[in-house]
């Protein structure tokens, strides 16, 4: 199961999923509330756990288990809370550059303060209160214009409750299922920075280095996939 970061929706893994299904692997793609397909859902009442409970019924629905839960940048925070509720379907968790946060912390709280005060202007200012913006495509760079307009029609806001809620767990951090982190090393994302340093620290954790940027899925789909195969 793919989970998709903030702005995005299971579109993001378009090319990914290609490849690990002509692989001969079963790959999901859902896409949460408020995002993409689902944007006309976008409100004030999304939170963290309607994403987290959005991906847990996907699962539950599809009557599948031993899933193996890739989450890239946000939704490394909601397949944490996938794997607090339903550990008896899930093989392993792969962060793919993607937040982790302790029990009782939110996005807002964990980034740098001052992109969290900035998101937060942009909120207020731009998202009517209910989404954080789009990035800007100059944040994409790296990509060549075809892939640049493909990512700009398809970037949605993104529901501001889901980076305001904490996450609650019950058990420790991946239910004791086997935790991959993998680092996009590339280039440096200045909301993890500080995150992958802490997570450093810990044990517990495979960590594998990628020599990709952020959300390789669009920036090095080709990478990204080759590894997956392997997990």
């Amino acid at each position: 199961m793919l989970g998709h970061g903030a702005w995005y929706g299971g579109w993001c893994w378009e090319k990914v999923a290609q490849q690990l299904r002509a692989q001969g692997h079963t790959v999901s793609t859902p896409t949460c509330p408020g995002v993409g397909e689902q944007a006309h859902l976008l409100s004030k009442d999304i939170s963290l756990t309607t994403y987290i409970t959005s991906i847990t019924n996907h699962i539950l629905y599809q009557g599948v288990s031993d899933v193996i839960l890739v989450g890239s940048g946000f939704a490394g925070v909601v397949i944490s809370g996938v794997a607090d509720r339903i550990p008896h379907l899930i093989h392993s968790l792969v962060f793919v550059d993607a937040m982790v946060l302790g029990s009782g912390q939110s996005v807002f709280e964990a980034q740098p303060a001052a992109i969290t005060r900035q998101r937060q202007e942009q909120v207020r200012t731009q998202g009517k209160g209910v989404a954080i913006p789009a990035p800007p495509l100059k944040d994409y760079g790296k990509l060549d214009s075809e892939a640049l307009a493909w990512v700009n029609k398809r970037l949605t806001p993104h529901p501001v409750g889901t980076y305001e809620e904490k996450l609650l767990l019950a058990n420790p951090l991946g239910n004791g299922r086997p935790r991959i982190y993998v680092d996009c090393t590339a280039s440096p994302f200045e909301p993890l920075v500080d995150v992958k340093k802490q997570l450093r620290a810990q044990a517990g954790w495979n960590w594998v280095e990628l020599d990709t940027h952020h959300d390789p899925m669009i920036t090095d789909p080709q990478a990204l996939s080759s590894f997956l195969a392997t997990v």
